[in-house]
Parts: C-alpha cells; structure tokens; sequence
C-alpha cells in the first residue's frame, strides 16, 4: 500500500539538475520565511499543511522520503480547495486567497520537472511577499521579506548556474549567495528613488477586497463589563503622541475617544442612526492649550483620539455632539493628525438635545441603586454632594479594583454595587453614570485611553491598549460638562494587581525609573523603547510618506511647488543618472579587472618570448598552452592549468582568487632552455 502511495509513473519523476540540491535548499528556506508572517492570521491547518509540504520536499531532497504519487497529489489539492471554502465560504478575497494561493505553491514543489517550473514557483513566492504587505506593513515585516528576496534570488542563481557542467566547480554556494546581495544591493538605491518620487495621490491606485481591513484589537462600539478588561494585557500600540507644547501632568492624559449614552440595563451604546455632528466647537472659556501630533495605528472604525478636550477639527474630521472626533471614513492605515485640546473648559449643555438622552435608565434595571440613592439624596441634596457621596463609598467601603472580576449575576448594576465590589473600570464607570442618572444627573460614559508612557529615547508618548479606560462625565448646571473617574478613588491597597498600582502611580514613565529598577529590566525597557523609536521612524516616513509630506520634502530642498508631471520627469531623470553612473561603475571595474588580468598573462608570455616562442594573434590561450608543452612535454600540466586558470578568470569566474592563482602559477613555472 505505501509502495502505491509514492510510487509515480514513468517519467513523472521530478528533474533532478545538476547540483540543485543547494538551490531547492535556498527555494525551500525561503518560501518558510515567505510563510513565516501569515501564521498569526491564516487558520492553523492552512500553516501546518504549507510546513508539511515544505517539509517533505526537504526530505526528499535529503533522499530520506520519496515524493507522492499524482493521485495523493491530487488529492490534496482537492482537500486544499474544499478546506478553504469551508473556513472562508469562498476562494477570493485577502484571508482565502493568500491561504489558497501560499497552499498551492508549497504543493507545487512536488511538480517541478524542468527550470521552468522553478521560475514559475519563485515568482508566485515574489507575489506571495506582495500579499504580505496587505496584513502588515512593519519594520520587522519589511526586514523578513527583504530576507526572503534574497533567499529566493540565490536559489534562482544557483539553479542557473547548475544549467551549466562548467560553473560546477567555479560557482560554491557562498558566490550565490554574495551575486544575490550585490543585486539586492544594487536594487535598493533603485527601490529608494523610486518610492521618493513617485507620485503620491489623495486615494489608492487600486482597490482592495471587502476584507482587506479586518477589525484590529482594541475599543469597541459599545461597552459591558469586561470589554475593556480584555484589553489590559495587549501591549499593541493604540497611537504615538508628539508634544510641541508642554506635557501635561498624568492626571490630565484621558484620550477621549467613543462616548456612550444609550443604555438597556447591561450595554452602553451610542447608536449611530441618534449620532448627531455638531458644525462648530462648542468649548466655552478655553484655557491651558496644548498642541501635539497623534500617529494613530489603523483601528478600522471612525474613532480619532485627542486629549480632552479636542479644540481643533483634523482635516477630513467631524465632531459629535458627545464631543467625539470622527474620521470621514474608516482609519483603514496609518493616519497623522496635528490636535489642539485644551486642559481647562467649560462644556455647555447643547439646547437641542433631549434631557432623556443622558437620564434615560431602562425601569426594571438596577432596582436595589434606585432605593441607594433616594436615601443618598436625601442626605445630600445639593448635586456636588451626592457626587462626592458615591466616590466616597468606593473610596471608602470595601470596593476592589481587579482585572478578573467576578461573574454579575441578575441585574449587573446591582451585583456590582452590593455583591462583588470587584471589577474593572468599565464596571465603575457604568454603575457610577448610572446611580447619577437615577439622581436626575444628565451623565453618560466615555471610553478611551488614559495615560501613557514616554519614549526617553524620542521623546514622544506612546499609548498602548493596555491603556484603555473608561470613566463618566456629568453635567452640573451651572459648571457644563465635568469629567468624573470613579476609578481614581480606589485606594491603592485595593488594587490587586501591582502591575495597575505601578499604571496609576506613573502613567507617564519617567526616563529616571528606569534606573531605580534592576540592571536588567532598565536594559530590556530600553531596547523596547529603541526599537519603538526604529517602528516610529519607519511609520513617520516610510508607511506615513503621503502627498503632503512628500511636497514638504521638495519644499525643504527649495522646490515648492511641484506637480505629478514635474514628479514624473525627475523620477526618470534621476533614474536615468543613477542607471548611468552604476553603469559606468561597473564598466570600470571590468576594465581594471581585464587590464589585472592581461597584465599578469603577459608575465607568462614574456617567459616564452625569452625562449622565442611567440603568441599567434588568432591563438587562444589553451590552444597557444598545448603548442608550448609540446616542446616542454615535462611542464605540461602546469601549461594547461595557466590556461584554464586564464579562461576561466577572463570569460566564466569573477572571483579574485583565481586571478591570484593564476599569478602564484606563472610565478612558479620556470622554463630552461634545452640543450
């Protein structure tokens, strides 16, 4: 039965080329490398197949596996095929076909018969790097695939060079692997212009599938318990902020992002049917401004991030009446935006909302709160009273701030409140908005980000998920809009985990910390916030090179205004030079190189020029070696190895050594003269 499985007809065995084990060894690494990213988001059977075949291909180029036969070849192609539309329900788009087209190449490996089919599967791997840049366009990315360009271009070298019985011996892996680096080498500077000239447009060149843009980790559209929580240990990047003005204290970095009004009992929501745009800021008595640039990673939502309060629109934003900054549509890529909020304000009641909007309770819900806070009101009946009466009672009852809450049985309000006093900040934020609303307080809750951590290396903040918060804002006639962090009041001691007491304490990390800490946990920081720094710089001008900034680079050089046509011409004119000049380059060293060569030869020819034996014009170099060793049959095979040395440093070889082995050979045949 296993002699059936592998067993192939006639002539159906793969070609085996001279010496191209080491090249299928370069092919095989490579496409590992071109798999290596796609494992975090294709399904694990799809990553375990492609490492499988791989795998066996590897084997059977060790001679330790043959390869199967059509039929099971045929097979798995059909399981491939039907594992990809049940996973996906279809066969196009980014998610099934990256998984269908990294398959078929790995199963491709069992049918290459001929160069052709080497190229055919080294191509499709190019096309398989490209794909990868649709999940990911980081530093490290960029790095793995550039790796994986080189790997496939030695293959495609070595296997070249295979063709060929005489470069067998002239042509030892590592000359395939320093041809590859030089031509990668030689395309870079190519690969710069190019991204440096080339027109940039307000939209992309062409569109991408429906699933393009998967939602990313982060803050939802709405809010229950344990939404937030799940985010505290995600150390993702959420958006890097650039101060041009002085940072603010750590009590004032709240990032205000969604904002939720609605409420059915247990979800908080801000529907967008309700979402209403305000055409102007509504801030009164703005103070103490602080003016920053935010670097907000791609979320695939509408949600933008400025510190509270936003006293700017970005270009291409809007404003909610809840005083959310919008994008115009989703943040799909890299966006950077300049913000002016300001710290001190005043934020007014807008007339034409309804009071039902922010007071509205669901009448079965949170029946036990309801009792707490008519007798609360009763013993405060000013408004600021009551608010300071319920932040005392977490303050000062036995309430715990912990990231594994509870499960909240019956209404969530309640059990919160009575029962478990123990949750995270969405549970204290919620049971707090609600408890005003019961009060007659307008109130509604606000997620986003609190805090952050500076960058000692850059100075710049960076913001992470692990920073998600949510906290309520009250309004208080008289005092607008007020921000209230039930969360704030916990007392230190209740914190159970010591990671969020270190948060709390020093959301802005100070550079000092770091070395209050151990040798060895200031050195891993350090080489976090380093290669920060390298994935800022890479987002700032490299993912993050649009229009504007591209005219902001010819304006900094004197050019300041320039049209896609004037772009176009200085791509091809600058492309042109560059072409030149390396063409030029490489023209004179082949000259000194054959002048290095010639010289050394007429060594060997003014040797037998004394023994009056001279070189015909038309004789080549081997044929002039064989008429010498006629009359010096004892010198013979030195003779012929001057001339295959010479041959093959003139016409095959580039390396320097056989011209060195060339000279040490001239240098050490001596002829005398014959009696």
């Amino acid at each position: 039965m296993v002699q059936t499985i592998f067993k192939r007809a006639r002539g159906a065995e793969p070609a085996t080329f001279a010496m191209s084990r080491t090249g299928m060894y370069f092919l095989l690494a490579g496409l590992a490398v071109v798999i290596l990213p796609h494992v975090e988001h294709l399904p694990l059977w799809t990553s375990l197949t492609c490492f499988s075949l791989v795998m066996w291909r590897l084997l059977y180029d060790m001679r330790r596996l043959p390869l199967p036969n059509k039929f099971i070849v045929f097979l798995t192609f059909v399981l491939i095929i039907l594992g990809v539309i049940s996973h996906y329900f279809t066969i196009v788009g980014r998610e099934a076909g990256t998984a269908l087209l990294i398959s078929l190449i790995c199963l491709k490996l069992f049918e290459i018969r001929s160069f052709r089919d080497i190229s055919l599967v080294v191509q499709l791997a190019f096309f398989a790097i490209v794909v990868t840049f649709l999940f990911s366009q980081s530093i490290f990315v960029a790095l793995t695939m550039l790796l994986a360009v080189l790997l496939l271009v030695t293959a495609l070298i070595s296997f070249q060079h295979a063709k060929s019985s005489q470069h067998q011996r002239t042509w030892p892996e590592k000359e395939h692997i320093r041809l590859a680096m030089k031509m990668v080498v030689y395309a870079i500077p190519l690969t710069v212009i190019i991204f440096i000239f080339f027109p940039r447009t307000g939209t992309p060149l062409w569109g991408l599938p429906h699933d393009a843009f998967a939602a990313k980790t982060g803050l939802s559209d709405e809010m229950s318990p344990g939404n937030i929580s799940n985010l505290v240990d995600s150390q993702e990047v959420a958006f890097r902020v650039q101060f041009q003005s002085q940072i603010p204290e750590p009590a004032q970095t709240y990032w205000r992002g969604p904002v939720f009004w609605a409420f059915d009992g247990r979800t908080w929501s801000a529907p967008a049917l309700e979402r209403r745009v305000m055409k102007k800021i509504a801030l009164q008595q703005p103070a103490n401004p602080v003016e920053y640039t935010v670097t907000l990673e791609p979320n695939n939502n509408f949600w933008l991030f400025a510190l509270d309060q936003p006293g700017v629109l970005p270009e291409h934003a809007m404003l909610s009446t809840e005083m959310q900054l919008l994008a115009r549509k989703p943040v799909n890529h890299l966006l950077r935006y300049d913000m002016t909020s300001y710290l001190n304000y005043e934020l007014p009641w807008l007339s034409w909302l309804p009071d039902a909007r922010y007071l509205y309770v669901p009448p079965d819900s949170a029946p036990r709160a309801r009792e707490y806070i008519q007798k609360l009101m009763q013993q405060h009946p000013d408004q600021a009273g009551l608010v300071n009466a319920v932040l005392n009672r977490f303050r000062n009852d036995d309430y715990y701030y912990t990231r594994q809450p509870p499960p909240l049985n019956g209404d969530p309000t309640d059990a919160f409140l009575f029962d478990t006093r123990r949750g995270y900040c969405e549970h204290y934020a919620s049971s707090f908005t609600v408890l005003m609303r019961l009060a007659g307080i307008p109130a509604r809750v606000v997620t986003g980000y609190q805090g952050g951590e500076m960058n000692p290396l850059s100075n710049y903040m960076i913001v992470r998920q692990s920073d998600a918060h949510a906290w309520s804002e009250i309004y208080l006639k008289g005092k607008g809009w007020l921000r209230v962090d039930p969360t704030a009041v916990i007392p230190p001691g209740n914190i159970e985990n010591v990671n969020d007491v270190d948060r709390f304490r020093t959301e802005l990390i100070d550079p000092r910390v770091l070395s209050e800490r151990g040798w060895l946990t200031a050195s891993v920081r350090q080489l976090h916030y380093a290669w920060d720094m390298v994935n800022n710089s890479w987002n700032q001008w490299v993912i993050g090179y649009s229009n504007q900034k591209q005219k902001s680079l010819f304006k900094a050089i004197g050019i300041p205004e320039i049209t896609w046509q004037g772009l176009s011409y200085a791509l091809f004119a600058t492309l042109g030079v560059f072409t030149s000049l390396m063409a030029a380059s490489i023209f004179q060293a082949q000259r000194v190189r054959k002048n290095t060569l010639e010289r050394i030869y007429g060594r060997f020819l003014r040797k037998l020029r004394v023994m009056h034996i001279e070189k015909l014009p038309a004789e080549g170099a081997l044929d002039f070696s064989r008429r010498v060793a006629r009359q010096f049959p004892d010198q013979s095979v030195e003779l012929i190895n001057i001339a295959n040395l010479y041959n093959q440093a003139r016409y095959a070889d580039r390396r320097t050594d056989i011209i060195v082995q060339l000279r040490n050979a001239i240098h050490s045949t001596k002829f005398r003269k014959r009696q």
